[in-house]
């Protein structure tokens, strides 16, 4: 069986032997994923990278610690939270933005309007307190679920719904306000 079409559990019961095949596999697998992330949290490529290297990292030297009653996606989530939670620590005080997203209008005009609102957004977006902005990234921007969600902002499903809840309700009147005096 290629490493590849393996589950979670054996390429991590592989990699914690010192398999270095299957640790490419996870790489392939959710090096991606993990990276997205990263760069949704920093807005910055280089650190993106280097946190997403950190995490498997830390995977090849822990992999024994993880287990199979915990989704292996969400643990690694988990490892990269910390991570930047950590990182947040150490650079303070430092502005956190969401990325910009490529803007797709066919006309010089509409672009222009278009990036004015994505702009308008992610300050929006990057005025929200840490917990709400970061529930609104794993939620919205990663797709995942509340409960892996939760698991790795280590709150209830019911607080990481009430932190999306107030960080829709802020952006809402935050926008609006903004149309309002255009």
């Amino acid at each position: 069986m290629k490493p590849t079409e393996l589950t979670d559990e054996t390429l991590m019961k592989r990699i914690a032997a010192g398999d270095a095949t299957a640790f490419q596999a996870l790489l392939d697998r959710y090096g991606q994923k993990i990276y997205a992330c990263a760069w949704r949290l920093t807005s910055d490529r280089t650190e993106a990278e280097d946190m997403a290297q950190e995490v498997f990292l830390k995977v090849w030297r822990h992999a024994e610690k993880w287990t199979p009653d915990a989704k292996l996606s969400t643990w690694l989530y988990r490892i990269l939270y910390n991570h930047y939670i950590d990182t947040l620590r150490r650079a303070r005080p430092t502005e956190n933005t969401v990325p910009e997203t490529a803007s797709t209008a066919p006309s010089p005009e509409q672009s222009m309007l278009q990036k004015a609102e994505e702009e308008e957004i992610k300050e929006a977006i990057n005025a929200l307190p840490a917990r709400q902005k970061e529930a609104l990234i794993l939620c919205y921007h990663q797709g995942l679920k509340a409960k892996e969600a939760a698991d790795i902002l280590s709150v209830s499903v019911g607080a990481l719904e009430s932190l999306l809840f107030r960080a829709r309700q802020t952006l809402k009147e935050r926008l609006s306000v903004r149309k309002e005096t255009a």
